[in-house]
């Protein structure tokens, strides 16, 4: 299910994203990627109490201890609640003065105004219904959610595309289709929580302060993670909007566009286990516990090679097909520098879910925070004295996301569930060597076949991605495996 929704929103993307820029231009289209990054700018204020809430409430409902679970689900709730109506403030004087926050072409402010209206929102209305969201987490069956952002997917698409067919092509119909979406993945929330968690309600009598307090307190370190993580790459287009001007701002976020899916790709499969790694942490199944991380280490190479390496092979060819008025060339550097911190760190995604599964978040949060300080000096250091431009702010998060990610994420996550610090790096080399035998076939055929049309890209990449999943399912798994990965192919083959 997490799969199929991925390859909708990259379907949906890839149609509408270069007829956004035909039609609004590239400096508007670059206003609704830093619009989603003041969300998350915004959401350092609520990720300590929610970040760690779906671990709290699973434990107590996988303990039936619902006393427990109705007093972090009604805490949840309500300080959210609370914590929206202290941000409504600031973001109102943000959305009405946005000129004085950041540089906006005075044709288009009206029209960035509501853009960031109906971002802030979305997020507003999400925060406050967030408990409802957890249901599906607690049971372990977040396909559901999977199945819902899919269908709600489809939604915002038709809605894009009404809008601008019958309308006046502007920027905010994006932020109003993702409030229509956001507005019906919470309807089904409501439905969810009754249906999967019928004892749990919603009371103020059962706000807690002391749940409130252990939520802030476990999810304090996420604040600190979090601020790393922009740091790092969440104020990329800001700081190209400061220092390069809106135009640049847009070129980076149109070669973040492959990436970032790239990215929620790896987030979402490693997402997917979390509910098992929390369900099996709280029952103290331990042994289980490490199969089930070394399983997910190597379902996420398998997915994760295929389209980087295509990327970094036929990248080029795709930009000037997709976008053909913009620099191809240099889309496509902008975006492998973007994506290589991937290649190394990319199968080991689900080693993040450890730290917040065993509650041991404040190292790995303080590193994060020093490389994404280090990241914001140096690239700021880099464009006033170097012609680097747009390199600069692409490269130097990568490189250092990367150092991070071996010297800390990949050692501690075996560490701190009682195995040596270099059980993982084996995964590690075979998830590279898989990269780099993908990338190699790639090239292969790309030297062999005329690739420069649509037709000739979609073969290509459709031989490089089925020779790439068969080459990673004999560097990445054993014997056993792909004979369990095999019989499970089979039985989802129509007939079988």
């Amino acid at each position: 299910a997490a799969g199929v929704a991925f390859a909708v929103n990259i379907g949906i993307n890839f149609f509408l994203s270069p007829y956004i820029v035909r039609t609004v231009g590239v400096e508007a289209y670059g206003f609704w990627g830093l619009a989603n990054n003041f969300i998350s700018y915004a959401s350092l204020i609520t990720i300590a109490l929610n970040s760690m809430a779906g671990r709290f409430l699973a434990i107590e409902v996988q303990r039936n201890d619902w006393q427990a679970a109705n007093k972090y689900f009604s805490s949840i709730f309500f300080a959210n609640a609370m914590a929206v109506a202290i941000m409504a403030i600031p973001a109102t004087l943000l959305v009405l003065h946005i000129n004085k926050f950041i540089r906006v072409p005075g044709e288009i402010t009206t029209d960035v105004q509501l853009l960031f209206g109906l971002v802030f929102i979305n997020f507003f209305i999400s925060m406050i219904a967030m408990a409802f969201s957890l249901a599906p987490f607690t049971r372990n069956m977040i396909y559901l959610k999977s199945l819902r952002q899919i269908e709600g997917l489809f939604l915002k698409a038709g809605l894009l595309v009404l809008m601008f067919s019958v309308f006046r092509s502007r920027v905010w119909f994006l932020g109003f289709a993702v409030l229509a979406m956001g507005l019906y993945q919470i309807m089904f929330g409501f439905y969810y929580t009754s249906k999967l968690l019928p004892d749990i309600k919603l009371d103020h009598s059962n706000c807690d302060k002391r749940a409130i307090k252990e939520l802030l307190s476990s999810g304090s370190w996420n604040v600190v993670n979090h601020l790393g993580r922009l740091l790092a790459t969440g104020f990329d287009l800001l700081i190209a909007n400061l220092f390069l001007g809106a135009t640049p701002m847009g070129v980076l976020a149109l070669s973040r566009v492959v990436p970032s899916l790239i990215e929620s790709m790896m987030s979402t499969f490693a997402s997917v286990f979390t509910p098992e790694f929390t369900m099996l942490y709280a029952k103290n199944e331990m042994e289980n516990l490490v199969k089930a991380i070394r399983r997910s280490i190597k379902i996420l190479g398998i997915v994760v090679n295929v389209p980087i390496a295509s990327l970094v092979v036929f990248g080029q060819v795709f930009f000037r097909l997709w976008v053909p008025t913009q620099d191809a060339r240099l889309l496509h550097i902008l975006s492998i520098v973007s994506v290589f911190a991937f290649v190394f760190a990319g199968a080991t995604n689900s080693l993040f879910s450890v730290f917040i599964v065993t509650n041991r978040l404040r190292t790995n949060s303080l590193l994060v925070l020093l490389t994404g300080a280090l990241n914001v000096v140096i690239v700021i250091f880099l464009l006033k004295f170097t012609e680097l431009g747009l390199l600069a702010i692409a490269g130097v998060s990568t490189i250092l996301i990367t150092l991070r990610n071996l010297s800390f994420t990949v050692p501690y996550g075996a560490i701190y569930i009682g195995l040596p610090w270099s059980t993982f790096f084996p995964e590690v080399g075979k998830s590279v060597a898989g990269f780099m035998l993908i990338s190699a076939m790639g090239l292969l055929i790309k030297e062999v076949a005329t690739v420069n049309s649509w037709l000739s890209l979609i073969v290509a990449v459709l031989v490089t991605s089925s020779a790439g999943l068969l080459i990673n399912l004999f560097v990445l798994l054993n014997a056993s495996e792909r004979r369990r990965a095999f019989e499970i192919l089979k039985k989802g083959l129509p007939g079988s």
